[in-house]
């Protein structure tokens, strides 16, 4: 053991580290990564009853909203703004859009000063169209 070289020693202990660390790692973030923890879980709980009537009611709205039942009530209970799914969908359909449309600004079909203020509009509009999506 003592006939060994130090550097070997120091591979070994380097080694044996890193196999912790990425043991920690997969305690930390599981096996696969899967979702980053989130900043404050939702650790209480409120037990509410509804007849069937009112329950169908609320699974019906839900739905409407493409939401489901739990989000939806979430929203209602602390009186967010509800999405409105289509819209969004629409608005970053323009997004997408524009940003096409910026890049195929940035060939050399116009002059520089034409592409730069082009540009500038575009790009104003994206964030305008990101402003107005609520998910």
């Amino acid at each position: 053991m003592e006939d060994q070289n130090p550097e070997d020693w120091e591979s070994l202990f380097k080694e044996e580290f890193e196999q912790i660390d990425r043991q920690n790692q997969f305690r930390e973030r599981g096996k696969l990564g899967g979702r980053p923890k989130i900043s404050e879980p939702k650790t209480e709980r409120l037990a509410l009853r509804f007849t069937p009537v009112e329950m169908k009611k609320l699974k019906e709205r839900a739905d409407k909203k493409k939401l489901k039942l739990t989000d939806y009530s979430r929203i209602i209970l602390l009186e967010k703004e509800i999405p409105d799914y289509e819209k969004n969908i629409l608005l970053t359909e323009y997004a997408t859009n524009f940003r096409r449309i910026g890049n195929y600004m940035k060939r050399e079909i116009f002059t520089p000063e034409e592409r730069a203020g082009l540009l500038r509009e575009i790009e104003e509009a994206i964030k305008g169209i990101k402003a107005q999506v609520k998910w």
